[in-house]
Formats: structure tokens, sequence, C-alpha cells
């Protein structure tokens, strides 16, 4: 078993080798046909971006548009999946794709010295949103890794060669004192704010409640660091934008627990107003609602 895993390892290294020096457009076409294969191949997946399309847009959109605004989602993804395979087997060109928007509200917020938090989505192309500002601050990002050992290696061995570090979301104690201890060293913190199906807090999100988690907003508020909201949007003419705002400002007024509150709920907010922009680059075929609906 050992020797297969450590081929199929190998054969998925080559993999990213070779479709890095295939053509991007290429990579973008092969991913957009796999990702609406997943639509046709997942119907309960496709089920949920759908039922979850309905609840936020209602009779607004009729089915047919629903379920083809859920196919171009699909294929969507299916892009950021291989576009980010051929970033990792190209690393060096991803500047040719990738442009940047707001990178002195980032360099602004270091030189405070209290180390930053930024917050993102699923939104765009959220993978080489971590590998864009990986190039720009010494950046760490909170991430859930694989209980398999294989996968996590595969994994660790990905972000190595798109440059980015992470910190493990469990145990939370740890996750905890490696954040703090990377945002007192001057360090930036990175975390997605939009996959929390329990726990934290209810707030809304898109006109419905939702549980949200209170990471972000606790690590910038215990340590007096800024917060800043960043995506990676696809433009018509498929490059990239990362997107860096100015510094979000947190209404300190209460208790800790309701300034952290209106700080997630506003957060939120904010997320919402992108996802309604870009609607198709939003990861849809998440249960983002699925507590408060039971």
């Amino acid at each position: 078993m050992q020797i297969l895993a450590t081929v199929f390892q190998t054969l998925i290294r080559g993999l990213i080798y070779l479709l890095g020096w295939t053509p991007r457009w290429l990579c973008l076409k092969i991913g957009a046909c796999l990702g609406r294969l997943a639509y046709a191949l997942m119907p309960e997946r496709a089920g949920i971006a759908r039922d979850n399309l309905q609840l936020v847009y209602g009779e607004r959109i009729n089915p047919y548009d629903r379920q083809r605004m859920a196919g171009k989602n699909f294929a969507h993804l299916g892009e950021v999946l291989l576009e980010a395979i051929h970033a990792a087997g190209r690393p060096h060109a991803l500047g040719k794709f990738l442009q940047i928007e707001g990178q002195e509200h980032l360099t602004k917020a270091i030189a405070q010295g209290k180390g930053v938090v930024v917050f993102s989505a699923h939104l765009g192309n959220f993978v080489l949103l971590t590998a864009g500002l990986a190039q720009l601050c010494n950046l760490k990002f909170i991430f859930r890794e694989s209980s398999d050992q294989k996968v996590s290696r595969l994994y660790a061995w990905f972000r190595e060669r798109l440059g980015v570090k992470v910190i493990a979301d469990n145990p939370r104690h740890l996750c905890a004192y490696h954040a703090y201890s990377h945002l007192k060293a001057g360090g930036v913190l990175g975390i997605l704010i939009d996959q929390v199906e329990t726990g934290g807090v209810y707030v809304d999100f898109m006109g419905h409640p939702a549980g949200s988690t209170l990471g972000a907003a606790n690590l910038a508020l215990k340590g007096r660091a800024p917060l800043l909201p960043a995506f990676c949007i696809r433009l018509p003419d498929q490059s990239l934008k990362l997107y860096i705002g100015p510094e979000f400002a947190i209404r300190r007024e209460g208790t800790p627990e309701i300034v952290a509150k209106q700080a997630v709920a506003a957060m939120n907010k904010l997320v919402g107003a992108r996802v309604r922009e870009y609607p198709t680059q939003w990861f849809w075929g998440h249960r983002r609602w699925r507590a408060w609906r039971k």
C-alpha cells in the first residue's frame, strides 16, 4: 500500500508539472468542462447550489436561470482548480495573469507593527488569493488539514509550490497560540469566513441567518491588529484581480462579545455584497444556511 501511495503522489505531482506547462487558456477550458461534468455527476451537490440560489434570490430568477447560474458556478469552480494546479506547476508565472489593487492598504496596515488579519471568502479564485498575498507579505493562512496523512503531505507540497504557509485550525488552542504569535511578530493572518455551518454566532448573510466564525474578529480585537478584506476576482478577460480593501473599521462599543458579533455581522455584509456582485464565482454548493434551516 505504501508503494501504491508513493506512485500515486508521484503521478499527481507529475500531472501538476505537466499542467504548469499547458497553456493557461486550455487549463481553464478543461477546468470548466470538468466543472460542468461534476454538476451532472453530483446531483446532490448541484441541488444544494440551486436551493441556495432560490433561498437568496427567490422569485427574482426563474428555475431555468437558477439552473444556468448553478451550472456556470460549477464550471467556475473547475476553472479555479485547474488554474491553481497550473499556477503550482509554474509559480513564477502567476504575475502574468494576476493583477493587484490596493497593496497600499496592506503596506499601511503592516506598518502599524501589530500584525494584520485579512478576511476573505470562497469567492473568485480563493486558492490563488493565498498565493498572491504570500508574494506581498509574511502570510500564514488558517487552514483545515486533511485527516489523511498522504493527502495532507500532498497539500503541503502543493502549498509549498505556491509559497503559502498555513496554521492548522485544529487543535484550537494551538491554532490560537500560533496565530497570536504570528501577529505579535508582525505577520499577516488570512482567514476565509464563509464556511461555518454551526457554532460561532448567527448573523445575517445575504438576507438569512447563518452561523459565522468569530475567529477573524477575535484575533483582530484581542491582538488590536488591523482587519482588511481581500478577494481574488476573475475578470471578463479571464485574468484575475487581487483586491485588497482599506482597513475595516470595528465599532468598539459594548461588551467584547457584542463588539465581536457586530464586527462579524459587518464582515458578512461586505462578503455578501461581493457575492452579489460576482454571483457565479461563489461556492453555492456549500450548505451555508443548513443549521438555520433546521
